[in-house]
């Protein structure tokens, strides 16, 4: 019995729906594909070379003159990589690595395109509205994805950022914009499996630490990407992602737990929590989580999406109520989505 995915599924839909049928700027406000002529400008190919004809590819993107920001893992320990823009080639002369973070800077000497604005990712909250351009499975141009913000987990000095923004091979290092064009993430990796994709980007404010570091002029990585980890070494907020995707509600819950534990204030801790009790069949200490959770931050949809589940299952009018008023607070278009019979 997996009650989680019902809704979830509605979720789903009512972000691709539009999207299919060509009216998901209309009724979303985000930008047509028109409009990000400019930011396309600044948006590079990767190309990477391995020894025996093997190749790959990635995203990247100008972040000043002569850099292009990427992801490491699209080209750590390779033998050599490129950027391409309309046909043509150009070749890095060194690169600023953060190996551990997944973040790398690739740096040119006649590189003629336009830098993006770079925001900051410590004012978004959730549910905001985003858009990511890459170059998904080895596309000529960068596309888009639309998408809002779903969590910031606190990691070291900063934030994860997932957003609902999807993204697929090719895209790592490709960027991630807030709704005035400003770059606030790189994307970089997603969780495991094909269901219910989690999508997480890193924060743009470690772009211009990493330019006060002093760059390498080889591709040997030093460290391992923090999300390629064993699992037991892996931040909470990646932990939980699978056995939720496996139904294992018991290894969650213990698992949330224990994120709990050592972040009694994070509010994506309560949900996860929270989601596993509700598999479980506890409605009293789901609803407790997720109340908590909500508590911490009134934008967290999710947990207002599994409170308004609850309310279905114990036909609770009240707080049906409650839920449907709050969720209408953060997003009044899904909420009458989801009450359309």
């Amino acid at each position: 019995m997996i009650r989680y995915h019902t809704i979830m599924n509605k979720f789903i839909k009512f972000l691709t729906f539009p999207i299919l049928f060509g009216i998901h700027q209309a009724s979303f406000a985000y930008p047509a594909q028109a409009e990000l002529f400019g930011l396309s400008e600044s948006m590079v190919h990767v190309w990477v070379t391995y020894g025996d004809g093997v190749t790959g590819t990635g995203s990247g993107v100008v972040i000043k003159e002569n850099h292009v920001a990427t992801d490491c893992h699209v080209f750590a320990d390779s033998k050599g990589v490129n950027v391409v823009k309309t046909f043509k080639k150009y070749v890095p002369i060194a690169v600023y690595a953060d190996w551990k973070h997944d973040l790398c800077i690739l740096q040119f000497d006649d590189l003629p395109l336009p830098a993006v604005k770079i925001g900051t990712s410590k004012n978004l909250q959730y549910e905001n509205k985003v858009f990511a351009l890459t170059f998904p499975n080895d596309s000529p141009i960068p596309l888009p994805s639309y998408g809002k913000i779903k969590g910031l987990h606190p990691f070291e000095d900063s934030h994860i950022i997932r957003t609902s923004a999807a993204f697929t091979v090719g895209s790592s290092g490709g960027a991630l914009f807030d709704l005035d064009f400003n770059l606030i993430g790189i994307t970089t990796f997603k969780s495991p499996g094909k269901r219910l994709g989690y999508f997480y980007a890193l924060p743009s404010e470690w772009i211009m630490e990493l330019l006060n570091t002093t760059p390498q002029l080889d591709l040997v990585s030093t460290d391992a990407p923090f999300w390629s980890l064993p699992d037991n070494e892996k931040p909470f907020f990646m932990q939980v992602i699978m056995p939720m995707q496996q139904e294992d509600w018991i290894k969650m819950k213990d698992i949330a737990s224990a994120w709990v534990d050592s972040a009694e204030s994070d509010a994506d801790a309560w949900y996860f929590l929270g989601l596993a009790h509700f598999q479980m069949d506890d409605y009293a200490q789901a609803t407790s989580s997720l109340q908590k959770s909500f508590s911490l931050n009134n934008r967290h949809l999710d947990s207002l999406m599994q409170l308004y589940e609850i309310a279905k299952v114990e036909n609770d009018s009240e707080l049906s109520e409650w839920t449907v008023s709050n969720m209408r607070k953060i997003d009044p278009e899904y909420v009458e989505y989801i009450l359309k019979p």
